[in-house]
């Protein structure tokens, strides 16, 4: 009979293997580039429960270890809870080359290998215990585009109570950025250990010309072998920097916003991505800018073009960012509602964002290519369909509908459908004042019709640029959410066909053939809208935003 110890044995035997079992594993190191006579931090990364110490012999091959040290933390999520240990090895390498941190066994589980470039150690004296040297790259940049600063303080004696400046410019404006935290290694300059530490900034120059960085100082309490304490105040040099203009986009980007970027990548997500549209049921669609090199105040809006039978809304864009070592990366969420209009596959227009790469001096452009979409029917079409069947006489079920009877049933879909947007795209927005009274709204009524009886005019003379503000003052006062910021904004709250009427003017207007524009097309369109609201006036029926 098996003793209840042996059994509890082979139960801590076995939760340790699997706890063994679920170790995670992972190698880093806080500079992937240093030189001979600097040092760098390996860390050792395992969550799960470990019983031992690793095994760090392989990584003094090439590299001496000067101190190792670790911490262990507890941490949860998603109601897991999860231990989590590091080890901390500062290593100096024994010389140059590309190395390759071998995997370190613990547990049963192995790390991943980490590369390393070690390069020749620079030339030149320490020039004192304590001193400061700093680096901008590049050297030569363009107005807006960043520039990486990086301050590093040497000590080779004790210090007390310090303090370094910020960095401040001059000749010009510039906007700058702490990148992320501190890092401290150890440095071998002329046979002496070095204690450094190393910050790094962004600095956005705003405009071309010569640019001047002004040295940063230490104020520190010095403590030397004897024992003596004196305040002392260390500087840099200064940097000047070359700022260049802007390049000016190619032709075929004539109108594009100027956007200098080391790298850019343009993405799109569905909430339902790859199934199919149902016509009158919204879906959300994300476009995602992220950029390398820039502050997220600098991504430009989105150029979204309008699709026939498609409507999109736009939310408001979210915009964040990140700060790391290497300077900040930019993203910009912009989402919208897409409700298709009915059965069928249209096409939804491909979108274009032209940017500078900084890096090979070149313009470019992130794209995501047009793409065909599923539209199902709606759900709800065979509902209206038995309302408008049950409704018929026996004699007319067993004709064929006259053509009146189809455009009947039509404009009751299409009414139908109106009434279930507008009842989504209410729900939407946060609650409202109360609709003024009839009293109220005549004035606006009036500026309604003066306002459309002007663009009419416009149109008919062929006037693209007075169409443009009136469209725009026009938009204000009918349209939800305000004053759209441009044409192409408005285009995309509009009903298709006046949508396109819209984007036809803006092409006219920032295109090169804006003489040509013709007014015919939208002074039609106009005419609908003028018709709907003067038959919605007589009614005091509650319509679209867009005629009330």
């Amino acid at each position: 009979m098996v003793s209840r110890g042996l059994l509890a044995c082979l139960g801590l035997i076995w939760t340790s293997t699997v706890l063994s079992q679920d170790v995670s594993l992972r190698a880093s190191v806080d500079r992937a580039t240093v030189r001979e006579n600097e040092s760098l931090t390996y860390i050792l990364r395992a969550e799960g429960q470990v019983r031992e110490r690793p095994d760090l012999a392989s990584l003094a091959t090439d590299f001496d270890i000067l101190e190792t040290r670790s911490s262990m933390s507890v941490q949860m999520a998603g109601g897991q809870t999860t231990t989590v240990t590091e080890w901390l090895m500062q290593l100096m390498p024994r010389g140059p080359g590309r190395f390759t941190l071998p995997p370190v066994v613990l547990g049963g589980s192995l790390s991943n290998p980490v590369e390393v470039e070690v390069q020749p150690a620079l030339a030149g004296d320490a020039p004192a215990d304590i001193f400061l040297e700093v680096e901008a790259t590049p050297a030569t940049a363009y107005a807006q585009a960043e520039v990486i600063y990086t301050v590093r303080l040497f000590r080779g004696v004790n210090t007390g109570r310090s303090s370094l400046s910020e960095p401040e410019v001059a000749g010009g404006e510039a906007i700058i950025e702490r990148l992320a935290d501190d890092r401290e290694y150890q440095v071998v300059r002329d046979g002496r250990s070095f204690m450094t530490l190393e910050r790094r900034y962004a600095i956005f120059p705003q405009s071309a010309g010569s640019l001047t960085i002004q040295p940063v100082t230490l104020d520190a309490v010095v403590i030397t072998s004897s024992g003596f304490r004196g305040v002392q105040v260390f500087s840099s040099e200064p940097l000047e920097l070359e700022v260049l203009d802007p390049v000016p986009p190619p032709q075929q980007w004539a109108d594009a916003a100027w956007l200098p970027a080391r790298n850019l990548a343009l993405t799109e997500r569905w909430s339902a991505d790859g199934e199919p549209l149902t016509a009158g049921i919204p879906q959300t669609r994300a476009l995602i800018i992220e950029a390398e090199g820039v502050q997220e105040s600098q991504l430009p809006e989105l150029a979204v073009l309008p699709a026939t039978g498609i409507r999109q809304y736009p939310d408001q864009p979210e915009l964040t960012r990140e700060i790391t070592q290497r300077g900040l990366q930019a993203r910009r969420t912009e989402r919208y509602a897409v409700i298709a209009q009915a059965e069928g596959r249209p096409m939804l227009p491909g979108v274009v964002l032209p940017w500078f790469d900084v890096t090979e001096g070149v313009w470019k452009a992130a794209t995501l290519p047009s793409r065909e979409l599923e539209i199902l029917p709606s759900t709800e079409q065979p509902a209206l369909q038995a309302v408008v069947d049950s409704q018929a006489t026996p004699g007319a079920l067993a004709e064929a509908p006259s053509p009146g009877i189809w455009r009947a049933v039509s404009a009751g879909l299409f009414v139908a459908w109106l009434a279930t947007l507008g009842l989504w795209w209410q729900s939407r927005r946060p609650e409202r004042e109360p609709a003024p009274s009839t009293a109220e709204s005549t004035p606006r009524r009036a500026s309604n019709r003066r306002l459309l009886r002007q663009l009419r005019a416009a149109c008919q003379a062929n006037d693209a640029r007075r169409a443009h503000a009136l469209l725009l003052e026009w938009g204000a006062l009918r349209l939800p959410d305000g004053e759209p910021s441009s044409l192409g904004a408005m285009a995309q709250r509009l009903p298709g066909s006046l949508a396109a009427a819209v984007a036809e003017l803006e092409r006219s207007l920032y295109g090169p053939e804006e003489a040509s524009w013709s007014g015919a097309a939208l002074a039609a369109e106009l005419a609908k809208v003028d018709s709907v609201t003067r038959s919605a006036e007589q009614r005091e029926d509650t319509l679209l935003p867009l005629y009330q």
